[in-house]
């Protein structure tokens, strides 16, 4: 195909032109590869605190003023009856102090049903010391966080005092330590949910009760449910983040208009090109022209050009892409946790599909971009083409 080789002449015979449309196209591809990644990593980072760090629905009091939730052994085996429940774990939360020694610490002290709450909340894998589940079998036992434990100055042996106006001050032996790296590593203390509820005088209720489904994205349906079966106030992830994933969406519609904006500019670095090879082969196109070259052929030349730009560009980009997603990673950019929801450092998942989406868009405006100079170079008269070089 003779189209194919006078392309590529005219392509390598301007190395310097060649190197700055190809390099716009490879800057293009990697900066939104890299953009890409970042929406990604923010985005899963965010679904996974949400769906793995607490409960995919919360049950709360329907009546908020007395705030607890009654009856809830036979509203907990009601809900785990519900098609895609896995496991229901009934929670009393307080707040009350801790002490050892001459140390002090005020805590959220969560009383739970060991075996439903890890089946929940996967509190198990965040275990460093000690057992979360031996708290089944130890009536006053009670598992702390690493940095709460680190502040009271104890060790999975010791004995703490929980101390609430009102209330016996109770002793709990320290049975295991948690460290789930964020801020309740601080303040978080398990007990058995008999001993918390005995602790602060209230038998037979519950604060909330969380639920983990086996489809996350379906926390809704089985949130909405729940409220019409037994009348009490079912709050998904999905509705809790609201705003968060309001927030993702109206980013993505700004990402795009970048990402169109960064095309567009690789785009015209193309055409630029291309349009300089017009008037500067100008002589050669004529006399393509004379020699019987048809309007197609002169076309497909430069829809072949535009090809080899792009191709080349996109590959380049991929990689350089690639490279920056990894060192970007591997650097772990910290970020203000006020900010970004939490978040300790910058996230960057490396999706293959950002890849090939930027590479595909990429190619289709490159080709895009060549349509016009290929039109403009297929319609020169060959005589005045010849005359005018």
């Amino acid at each position: 195909m003779y189209e194919l080789k006078i392309a590529l002449r005219q392509v390598f015979s301007r190395k310097r032109q060649t190197f700055f449309a190809i390099l716009a196209v490879a800057l293009a591809v990697a900066v939104i590869t890299v953009m890409m990644a970042m929406l990604s990593g923010f985005q899963g980072e965010l679904i996974k605190s949400s769906t793995e760090n607490s409960p995919h629905i919360v049950i709360n009091p329907q009546d908020e003023k007395d705030g607890f939730i009654h009856l809830y052994k036979y509203n907990s085996a009601l809900i785990l009856e519900k098609e895609g429940v896995i496991a229901v774990s009934p929670k009393y939360l307080g707040q009350a102090a801790l002490e050892h020694k001459d140390n002090a610490e005020g805590i959220s002290l969560q009383g739970v049903e060991p075996e439903a709450e890890d089946k929940v909340m996967r509190v198990s894998k965040d275990i460093v010391e000690g057992s979360f589940l031996s708290l089944t079998h130890t009536r006053h036992g009670i598992v702390l966080g690493d940095k709460l434990a680190e502040n009271l100055e104890v060790q999975p042996g010791d004995r703490v005092d929980a101390v609430f106006p009102g209330s016996k001050t109770t002793s709990f032996k320290v049975i295991g330590l948690i460290h789930t790296g964020t801020a309740t590593d601080e303040v978080t203390a398990y007990a058995r949910l008999d001993s918390v509820q005995e602790f602060f005088n209230e038998p037979g209720a519950v604060s909330t009760i969380g639920i983990r489904v086996a489809d996350p994205y379906q926390a809704d349906v089985v949130a909405g449910s729940i409220e019409r079966e037994t009348e009490l106030n079912a709050v998904s992830w999905i509705e809790a983040n609201a705003e968060i994933l309001n927030l993702l969406n109206t980013q993505k519609v700004f990402v795009n208009v970048f990402y169109v904006l960064i095309y567009g500019i690789a785009g015209f670095g193309i055409a630029n090109t291309l349009i300089t090879i017009v008037a500067q082969r100008t002589r050669e196109i004529g006399i393509l022209k004379a020699m019987g070259a048809s309007q197609k052929s002169i076309m497909i030349v430069f829809i072949f050009q535009s090809v080899i730009l792009g191709a080349m560009g996109l590959v380049l980009g991929t990689i350089l892409g690639y490279i920056a997603t990894i060192a970007l990673q591997s650097y772990k950019i910290a970020v203000p946790q006020e900010m970004y929801f939490g978040l300790q450092t910058l996230p960057l998942e490396v999706e293959p599909l950002n890849f090939v989406y930027a590479a595909f868009f990429a190619f289709i405006i490159n080709i895009i971009s060549g349509i016009y100079p290929a039109r403009k170079a297929a319609k020169l008269d060959p005589v005045k083409a010849i005359e005018s070089a």
